[in-house]
């Protein structure tokens, strides 16, 4: 087993957070022997009061729901989602990889990691929503991780999933979501 470092300081901005720490809960961690995880949290204000939300760690399980895009990394990948950059650690080491574009819809996330993730120049990041993005004419991906579902978007998992199918399944070779 294995996990992604990142380098990655905490923060804050607006209600995103970045923090290090051993402080998660455990249906998003299988037991293993790290000291501490980069975590990216979404502190929400509800009309029934606040919520927190992990939305990503690098964790074991965090790399093991990746093996699908990790035994694809070659050509042109699209990805949903910055999260805390783990996914760049991977892709920017594969020599296989001509270009990434990552569609991130929060401009906090994006204040938080994008300084400090890994990127050259094959790397591309776009802050807009990945349900609603307007792709330039002619794009084309070889491979898509479309990963940003969380359980407060007003889709199911299912409905998400087929959303992603008709919006980019045409111009992904192979595309997948987390929990296939």
């Amino acid at each position: 087993m294995t996990r992604i470092e990142v380098d990655i300081p905490e923060g804050t901005s607006g209600e995103y957070s970045i923090e290090i720490g051993i402080d998660v809960p455990y249906e998003r961690v299988k037991p293993d022997d790290y000291d501490s995880y980069t975590l990216l949290y979404q502190d929400r204000v509800y009309p029934e009061g606040e919520r927190r939300l992990l939305l990503m760690l690098n964790s074991e399980a965090e790399y093991e729901e990746h093996q699908w895009l990790w035994d694809r990394m070659k050509g042109d990948i699209l990805i949903a989602g910055l999260g805390i950059g783990m996914v760049n650690e991977m892709l920017v080491e594969s020599d296989d990889v001509t270009s990434v574009t990552i569609i991130e819809k929060e401009q906090d996330v994006v204040d938080l990691v994008w300084e400090h993730c890994a990127k050259d120049d094959r790397f591309t990041l776009i802050v807009a929503d990945i349900e609603t993005w307007d792709m330039p004419e002619g794009s084309h991906w070889d491979v898509g991780w479309l990963d940003t579902w969380i359980d407060t978007n007003t889709l199911n998992k299912k409905e998400y999933r087929l959303l992603m199918k008709e919006r980019y399944g045409t111009y992904c070779d192979e595309m997948a979501c987390w929990e296939i």
